[in-house]
């Protein structure tokens, strides 16, 4: 099965690259995994209009999407796991035979409604609010644990 990790934006710190790098590059030992990071929409000058960008990044988004037979939107209204629930999710996915399940991380207005209508489900990663950067790495390090948890490997401690 395709995974994807999708995100609406450049990562901008140098350390949150470094923390995506180091998840995304021990992901593809479990996984056909990539990570795919969407231009920013440059809002129009004056007061940017949060439905306009919200469509602009959707009509950037589907371009990736097309392959895509199951997608999961990070949302904080979510369903939110703990990482052994969460790694059972993934194992239910994959028993399901799909061929490419992308997550993806919005923009900070969220997600049109097209791409909303696409999706079979949303994740949270918890109730705290992150910046748009931050979960980048916390997705990343969730979706590496959850295939450590179902190899058995001693990554996470129960």
């Amino acid at each position: 099965m395709q995974t994807s990790l999708i995100a609406v934006g450049k990562t901008t710190e140098p350390w949150i690259r470094d923390g995506l790098s180091l998840y995304n590059e021990r992901l593809k030992h479990y996984t056909r995994y990539q990570w795919v990071e969407v231009p920013d929409v440059k809002p129009r000058p004056g007061k940017p209009d949060p439905a306009r960008v919200k469509l602009d990044e959707a009509l950037a988004l589907e371009k990736h999407l097309a392959a895509v037979d199951h997608l999961i939107l990070l949302d904080e209204r979510g369903t939110s796991y703990d990482s052994v629930q969460f790694s059972k999710h993934i194992a239910q996915l994959q028993n399901r035979g799909l061929r490419h399940l992308a997550f993806v991380i919005g923009g900070p207005y969220g997600f049109d409604a097209r791409i909303q209508s696409r999706a079979q489900g949303t994740w949270s990663l918890g109730p705290l609010t992150f910046s748009h950067q931050m979960i980048r790495v916390f997705a990343a390090e969730q979706l590496y644990r959850a295939h450590t948890v179902l190899k058995g490997e001693p990554y996470h401690h129960a």
